[in-house]
């Protein structure tokens, strides 16, 4: 199974400003970002979320982070996954886990998916690189600072990993898109 973290971050590592905010995604010139995203989800078959990053979605007014895939959400709010689960029973189930990623991903596995987006947050992406289960990582770099927030992979076991850059190109003006794949450390 290949699992993805696909996400925008600030270019000093900030996936969000301090409180939650997102604003500087503003500063982001997408020429081509909605069709590079249509053509990324294409591709997944499966979702992994952070109960922060669902509640932001909630605040933001939109129920799930993508329909039609199944989603796994790493939370122990009972609530906050019933509310996630209503949204659109018929085509997208939702299904509440707590633990260890590696333990998530494995059942993920076993479900038959092979291609499994980090939907968010920094926690949930540095779970999963700690656990030596990411393979693949795709930034978006707006030209920002934020100074304060969470970070891209934002977990305190986070230890030293190596990537290999697949991809670096230029988004309209001042925006970059990198994508890297997960190497082993040299011995």
């Amino acid at each position: 199974m290949h699992v993805v973290w696909y996400t925008a971050m600030s270019i000093d590592g900030r996936i969000a400003g301090a409180g939650d905010d997102m604003s500087f995604l503003d500063a982001v010139d997408g020429s081509g970002e909605e069709r590079d995203f249509d053509d990324f989800i294409a591709g997944i078959d499966a979702i992994v979320i952070g109960s922060g990053t669902l509640r932001w979605l909630h605040g933001q007014g939109h129920d799930l982070p993508h329909r039609g895939l199944p989603i796994w959400l790493l939370s122990h709010d009972e609530e906050l996954a019933a509310r996630a689960a209503a949204a659109d029973p018929a085509g997208t189930p939702v299904t509440r886990v707590e633990g260890d990623i590696a333990a998530v991903l494995d059942g993920i596995a076993a479900a038959g998916h092979e291609r499994v987006w980090i939907g968010g947050g920094g926690n949930v992406a540095g779970q999963a690189l700690a656990a030596g289960r990411l393979d693949e990582v795709i930034l978006t770099v707006a030209p920002a600072v934020l100074a304060a927030g969470p970070a891209v992979f934002d977990h305190p076991a986070l230890g030293r990993n190596r990537f290999e850059l697949a991809e670096c190109r230029e988004y309209g003006s001042g925006s970059v898109r990198l994508r890297w794949l997960w190497t082993p450390l040299p011995a």
